[in-house]
């Protein structure tokens, strides 16, 4: 089983939202794990990640998280939401650089934005089109993960 791991800023908004969805998604294919670069400890995810994934069947039952060395050894595939977050992490953890990708590159290296939008703030539409985002990436991401493993 790979372990992924989604990283963001908070995690409370999209590192959650793309870790239930490919747990969804893929089932028993993955471990899946979200962590954030300046997370407080034990904060529940978003009240629109949990009321917008209820809408799709998901329950969530999250508490935010720093990224930890023992994550980043823990993981397999470190997925994260922006170019800033993939370069911190690099920076960071050096020796892990070769399995840190931002979602979209990892899925598409030529893709021109590599950045998912931030709804930390914003209404629930907001929200619903960050989430939509992250899910249309995630069916490609399973597409080109699932064949090669």
């Amino acid at each position: 089983m790979k372990h992924i791991l989604f990283v963001c800023t908070g995690n409370t908004c999209r590192s959650p939202m793309a870790e239930y969805l490919l747990r969804h998604k893929a089932g028993e294919q993955y471990e899946v794990k979200s962590a954030g670069l300046a997370a407080l400890p034990g904060q529940d995810a978003s009240g629109h990640v949990k009321q917008l994934l209820s809408e799709q069947g998901i329950t969530v039952e999250h508490q935010s998280q720093m990224v930890t060395p023992e994550l980043m050894e823990w993981a397999d595939l470190v997925l994260t939401m922006t170019e800033a977050h993939m370069h911190r992490l690099k920076e960071q953890f050096p020796d892990k650089k070769d399995i840190i990708f931002t979602l979209k590159a990892y899925v598409d290296p030529d893709y021109e934005d590599p950045n998912i939008s931030d709804p930390f703030g914003g209404d629930k539409d907001v929200y619903a089109a960050t989430l939509k985002e992250i899910d249309e990436w995630l069916d490609r991401f399973v597409q080109k993960d699932g064949r090669s493993d």
